[in-house]
């Protein structure tokens, strides 16, 4: 996505070290783009100062969390087992699409679920830049314009019909909230949650008092039988599976990194947004 530019921008810039820069790039991340601190100051409502606070430290985290240029299979090998989280294509704005089975959660220490979401978030946004790169590369064989942009974002569905007691973490659950508000700093797009049970809606209201305004509003319910008609209006058929109507098999997400670590090294940074 073009963003216009704006003059907060080179201030940032100003403010923040080289070394921060070069902690992104070393830790899995495209450093310190326009596009990068844009939205990160949108995230902090142009607050340049907080902002400059916010990136240091999430850079500084990046290398402790994140040792190399991504969390390994074998760091996460026990959440990866109960096949939790999967991939789900895209929708039609090209925002990369996750499912997440919530009758597969299993509690776990909150240290550990920041880890295998971040593992399973960077996965997301690799595939993402990579799929739009593709896309440029062959608009440029072509000689044509990009037909296509993508905001950076990204989508959650939520398959909470088997969802119970036994997945019930407040800490982990917890956790993944200050992870998206701290260091995946507007890369949401929306999320959906598909057959919700009447203790989750409880859950809900609690951890709902952690968003703010504008990240609630980007929460979408579905119920079973409104659902095919209600994602065919985001996603193609071919990208969404059986469960909403569609015939896209969701990939594991280990297996997404193995597809990524084939390709994603060839293309620059150039395609993030």
């Amino acid at each position: 996505m073009d963003y216009p530019l704006h003059p907060s921008i080179a201030v940032l810039r100003q403010l923040l070290s080289t070394r921060v820069h070069q902690l992104l790039v070393d830790h899995g991340e495209e450093g310190l783009t326009d596009q990068f601190l844009l939205r990160w100051l949108t995230g902090r409502k142009f607050d340049v100062n907080l902002t400059a606070k916010d990136l240091t430290e999430h850079a500084e985290w990046r290398a402790r969390c994140v040792p190399g240029r991504r969390v390994q299979d074998e760091v996460v090998a026990s959440e990866l087992e109960h096949n939790v989280v999967f991939f789900m294509g895209q929708d039609r704005k090209n925002h990369p699409t996750l499912l997440i089975i919530g009758g597969n959660l299993v509690p776990q220490d909150p240290e550990q679920t920041t880890i295998f979401i971040t593992y399973t978030l960077d996965a997301a946004l690799h595939l993402g830049r990579l799929v739009m790169a593709r896309k440029q590369e062959e608009a440029r064989q072509r000689g044509v314009p990009m037909d296509s942009t993508w905001d950076g974002r990204i989508v959650g569905v939520f398959d909470m019909s088997n969802f119970g007691w036994s997945n019930i973490h407040y800490a982990s659950q917890k956790a993944i909230l200050r992870l998206l508000q701290k260091h995946y700093v507007e890369r949401l797009y929306k999320i959906f949650i598909f057959c919700a049970p009447s203790i989750f809606h409880g859950l809900y209201q609690v951890l709902s008092l952690l968003l703010e305004e504008k990240s609630r509003e980007k929460i979408v319910f579905i119920s079973k039988s409104d659902a095919s008609s209600r994602m065919i209006e985001d996603f193609d058929v071919d990208a969404l599976a059986p469960a909403f109507g569609g015939t896209f098999k969701p990939r594991r997400i280990d297996e997404t990194w193995c597809v990524l670590e084939r390709t994603i090294f060839t293309y620059a940074w150039h395609s993030d947004t």
